[in-house]
């Protein structure tokens, strides 16, 4: 035979025997995702729907409002984001935010205020702050914020000052004796990230599932922070540290395109990062619309506003919606944090009654333990209620609207809301403590 046929059939085979690889490849990476698609994720919105479906109207026993929000967002103040408020409110409307306090990065070690979206926009409250050194601030005022000071003064001049200071990330080490500082993420979906295998299955997933079912393929990667958790107990033994929701969401995964003034294309990625400015050709003509209210010709988002402030949220009980309320509201630890992409949590509540019936305090306050008979805790949809004291799990409430203990001890106690989804027992939502001395 001649070597020219020889040569021939080995390339033959060498080919079908790659192709036969990359089909194995592809069904074994998207065989999941498919699955997801068919099974799981139609499986997960039945059960939602049939709990929601449940839903009773709480009375209401807190005498307070409740605002629910983003605390831990970018903007285009940010070297990674180019969120503007045209794409950033519609997304917090639907998300039913009433508030957002962003956390730009610094752009210079003398950090000025204020800057970059503030105000009341339709309703919605928007308060600059500033990310730096695993800190969150927001001054709440007229200021220049020096990052060159040492972080222990920084931190105790903003407090002294009114302002608000939150411990970002907090997988990660920090000075949790810090006497000053008010709070910490117990939840964060960029920390959730970090243990997932590699990016190519939620990529896949996303790709597969992303336009249907794109807020199940955000809960692909929910772990429970369980270290962070024992680590916010353990240090509500010493003084109160506040719990909160964060999603500190960029909008940044993505890939974009828009027409710059110029008539060049400018093409955005991953980290807001221009991949490239180029002439319109034929991918431009293919591919690039009219252009959104953000100037947007294209884009393909992994990592959307609305689905990350839907995500997850914090929900805190204070007088009214102004900046300095919610801060008050949140640093008195009257809050809880929800994953709303499960279920809407207005109407939760968890609070003290006296032995005459009386409201004696709601999470967040500190109460004698003689002034308590029982705490209750009331929820919208029928839930699975923990009691965790002192970082321990003491009581449980199958399938209930409602949740009561009879106190005999003081304490630190707070709730955890389960909901079973799709054969597991899922956290919707935690409390802040009520401390019991």
């Amino acid at each position: 035979m001649p070597r020219k046929y020889t040569l021939a059939r080995i390339l033959t085979t060498f080919l079908k025997w790659l192709f036969l690889i990359a089909i194995c490849f592809l069904a074994f990476f998207l065989a999941k995702p498919f699955w997801n698609k068919w099974i799981i994720y139609p499986r997960i919105e039945r059960e939602l729907k049939q709990l929601s479906e449940q839903y009773r109207t709480p009375e209401a026993i807190i005498p307070l409002p409740s605002f629910q929000g983003a605390l831990h967002a970018h903007t285009y103040w940010s070297h990674d984001s180019r969120g503007v408020l045209e794409e950033i409110l519609p997304a917090a409307k639907e998300a039913k935010l009433n508030f957002v306090f962003f956390s730009d990065h610094k752009r210079h070690a003398l950090d000025s205020f204020p800057r970059s979206i503030r105000g009341i926009h339709e309703g919605i409250l928007f308060e600059p702050g500033t990310e730096s050194n695993l800190l969150m601030i927001s001054p709440l005022r007229e200021t220049v914020l020096d990052w060159n000071k040492p972080q222990d003064t920084l931190i105790r001049e903003v407090v002294e000052n009114g302002g608000l200071v939150l411990y970002l990330h907090t997988e990660m080490d920090h000075d949790w004796s810090n006497p000053h500082y008010q709070g910490m993420e117990i939840y964060n979906i960029h920390t959730d990230l970090l243990d997932e295998k590699g990016i190519l299955p939620f990529l896949l997933n996303s790709i597969v599932n992303g336009k249907k079912f794109k807020h199940w393929t955000y809960r692909e990667i929910f772990d429970e922070q369980t270290d962070i958790l024992a680590l916010w107990d353990s240090l509500n033994h010493h003084r109160k540290i506040v719990g909160y929701g964060a999603p500190d969401v960029h909008n940044n995964q993505s890939i974009r395109a828009r027409y710059l003034e110029d008539g060049t294309v400018e093409w955005v990625g991953s980290n807001a990062k221009t991949i490239g400015i180029v002439e319109p050709g034929w991918k431009e003509k293919l591919l690039l619309g009219e252009p959104d209210m953000a100037g947007w010709a294209f884009k393909w988002e992994l990592d959307t506003y609305f689905h990350s402030f839907k995500y997850v949220q914090t929900h805190i009980f204070t007088d009214e919606l102004s900046s300095r309320s919610i801060k008050e509201g949140l640093e008195k630890g009257r809050a809880f944090v929800s994953f709303e992409n499960l279920l809407e949590a207005k109407g939760f509540q968890f609070f003290g009654l006296a032995k005459d019936g009386t409201l004696s305090g709601i999470m967040g306050d500190s109460i004698s333990v003689a002034d308590v008979a029982q705490i209750r805790a009331i929820s919208p949809y029928p839930v699975d209620f923990e009691l965790i004291k002192n970082g321990k799990l003491i009581d449980i409430a199958e399938k209930s609207y409602t949740f009561d203990y009879q106190i005999t001890e003081h304490g630190n106690y707070r709730i955890v809301c389960r909901i079973r989804l799709n054969g597991k027992s899922v956290p919707w939502l935690y409390t802040n403590p009520i401390y019991l001395y």
